[in-house]
């Protein structure tokens, strides 16, 4: 069953999504005053963190996988050491380079050991719970996504959308916002069907009504038209292509990097922006995990490094927070790949944070430390992770 505040968050996004075929006069006057953005990357299917962020030198490690499933130390599947961890040699992946310069510039944190603190190995059930900031429910699709909380919590008092997932649908994350907008892109403006005249009909058809249909038509509307106010034009009304600051490029990220420079496109034009989010799939990666995954990573890697670029004059604090709903199993399986497991990495980087260089606790990967005695321990709780990085942008958090 959705809920209310389901319906509401859905109809938003359907709104959105039925005004493609858009930003000009919202951002703040004063950039200085503008609350900080938190950006959230999913990487959904459950990313192998210890094949993306190894420790190389560790012997129960290297005793359990082949090569082709390790960032090694050395050698054709060498990965970018990190100096990150007294006594081991960790190492990210080798298609990680952008991540790597980031956190060699001490503008990222991570988390090697994170996740869900509850045992569970379900897809569905660690991503519920994530998305809802909450432990085990009845039903964790009641849950309000902590994300609209944090939105409706740091940008309250702003005009305009406060959250924007950019993708077709609103996130889990994001679900039970009231100023939340799905939208895949702005590049050709936001206007909805049948132009002034849908409009003009939608606000006649809803106006005056307090139920949350109509307000949140309303409020939809309102947002759009705001949005799509933003967009510079040429002489002929049409949105002038986007242009990436500092050579920038996202194509070589494919749809994942467009989604970020849909972000980094609002977030520039966009003052009251304070939390958007990308959802980046294909980590299930059961059989052929050492190509599969070297893919994800380039994509993951190079989308990221090209949205880093993108916002680095951005005259306000943000942050981009990675996280997928578990890590992988140590022992890799007979079909080259490896089965759901429990902790995984989570990262941080940004602006104007002061997180650079963290990394946090290892429980190791011996015998005796594993969790069921094949996976990595959870060390820390996600909420703790995600709480921390929230203090640290905006000095409050909503967990």
């Amino acid at each position: 069953m959705i809920t209310r505040i389901g319906r509401r968050g859905l109809l938003r996004a359907g709104l959105a999504i039925a005004a493609m075929p858009g930003l000009r006069g919202l951002a703040f006057a004063d950039a200085a005053a503008a609350p900080p953005l938190l950006v959230v990357v999913f990487l959904r299917g459950g990313m192998d963190s210890l094949h993306v962020l190894s420790p190389a030198d560790d012997a129960s490690f290297v005793a359990m996988r082949t090569a082709d499933l390790r960032s090694t130390a050395e050698g054709g599947m060498a990965g970018h050491r990190l100096d990150a961890h007294p006594g081991i040699d960790f190492r990210l992946h080798r298609e990680a380079e952008g991540l790597a310069d980031i956190w060699r510039d001490r503008r990222m944190a991570l988390w090697p050991a994170a996740g869900v603190p509850e045992a569970t190995r379900s897809h569905f059930e660690a991503q519920a719970m994530i998305a809802g900031g909450r432990g085990r429910q009845n039903d964790p699709r009641a849950a309000r996504g902590w994300l609209a909380a944090w939105a409706q919590a740091v940008g309250h008092g702003n005009s305009g959308p406060a959250a924007l997932a950019a993708q077709s649908g609103l996130t889990p994350e994001l679900l039970g916002g009231d100023r939340a907008l799905a939208l895949p892109s702005i590049a050709g403006g936001l206007r909805l069907p049948g132009g002034r005249l849908g409009a003009a009909a939608l606000e006649a058809l809803h106006a005056g009504g307090q139920d949350m249909v109509s307000v949140a038509v309303r409020s939809a509307i309102d947002d759009m038209l705001a949005l799509d106010a933003l967009l510079p034009r040429n002489g002929e009304d049409r949105p002038i292509p986007y242009r990436p600051a500092n050579g920038a490029d996202y194509r070589p990220a494919g749809s994942f990097g467009a989604a970020l420079s849909t972000v980094a496109q609002a977030a520039k034009l966009h003052g009251g922006l304070v939390a958007a989010q990308v959802d980046l799939g294909g980590w299930d990666t059961h059989e052929a995990q050492a190509a599969r995954l070297q893919n994800q990573v380039r994509t993951l890697s190079r989308g990221l490094a090209a949205f880093d670029a993108d916002m680095a004059q951005l005259p306000r604090r943000w942050t981009v927070l990675v996280v997928s709903e578990f890590g992988r199993r140590l022992r890799a399986n007979a079909s080259g790949g490896t089965d759901h497991g429990r902790a995984g990495t989570v990262m941080a980087f940004g602006r104007g944070g002061a997180l650079g260089g963290h990394f946090g606790a290892w429980p190791g990967l011996a015998p005796d430390a594993l969790e069921d005695g094949v996976d990595l321990r959870v060390a820390e709780d996600y909420r703790a992770v995600f709480r921390t990085v929230m203090q640290d942008l905006a000095g409050q958090a909503v967990l």
